[in-house]
């Protein structure tokens, strides 16, 4: 059975979406970030693989969301970034990543974080580039961090950024918190996230778990959490208002 189950059958029983900031969604005016889909994560081998905790998505059930939503968004023409985490395996890059994360060995060459190892460097599934669609390597975890993000979203002329990936504690808040300090509306796609649990997990509650607390987090104070096909909704809504303007 997917682990996808509970997110879609219970969303708004353990996250308040009472506000909304994107009742509809513009793909001429969003841009796609599919963040972090690498096997280090999505991968059951992966050093980073994430289980399914308290009811959140597992690593691996999230890739065919994630996809569907690509396809949705290349068939709209939307801007489409893809984003990739890793560290050099020289170190330079390694930071607090090297005391927090000891077991990967951060910084190193033999590391499945490291630049160079297939965990890192590829994409999950089906997921791949096309032509045009701009790939940011970075060694933080926002998206934003010393990568051109900004500058494609502002040229796109984007005031939305749609969240497809994961990992929500990590990557997804972060990327989230800076898009909302540049006064963009961000929409986070619950079906498509997860989170690298924390170590004591045997016993989480559904719906609890750092992946829930951060959506949680996230839909009181950043942007919208909502499913893909809430999303897709969401774009005929404003397609729908353009016919009839």
């Amino acid at each position: 059975m997917s682990t996808l189950k509970f997110t879609l059958e219970n969303i708004d029983k353990v996250i308040d979406r009472s506000a909304m900031i994107a009742p509809e969604i513009d793909p001429k005016k969003t841009t796609l970030l599919v963040l972090d889909m690498q096997p280090m994560c999505n991968d059951p081998e992966g050093a980073l693989y994430i289980p399914s905790v308290g009811g959140a998505p597992s690593g691996q059930d999230v890739i065919k969301p994630v996809e569907k939503v690509l396809e949705r968004f290349r068939q709209e023409g939307s801007q489409i970034v893809f984003s990739q985490w890793g560290l050099r395996p020289d170190g330079h890059d390694k930071g607090i990543c090297a005391l927090k994360w000891p077991a990967l060995n951060p910084g190193t060459p033999e590391s499945p974080a490291s630049w160079g190892n297939p965990q890192t460097d590829s994409f999950s599934g089906t997921l791949q580039p096309k032509e045009g669609e701009p790939v940011v390597r970075r060694s933080r975890f926002s998206a934003f961090h010393s990568t051109p993000l900004g500058e494609f979203m502002r040229e796109n002329k984007s005031d939305t950024l749609v969240i497809a990936g994961i990992s929500t504690a990590n990557c997804v808040i972060t990327s989230t918190i800076d898009a909302w300090n540049q006064n963009y509306k961000v929409v986070v796609l619950a079906d498509c996230a997860t989170a690298v649990p924390s170590s004591h997990t045997n016993d989480t509650p559904l719906g609890y778990g750092q992946h829930w607390e951060f959506l949680r987090n996230i839909q009181m104070n950043y942007g919208d959490v909502i499913t893909s096909d809430e999303c897709f909704e969401r774009i005929e809504a404003a397609k729908s208002k353009y016919q009839h303007a």
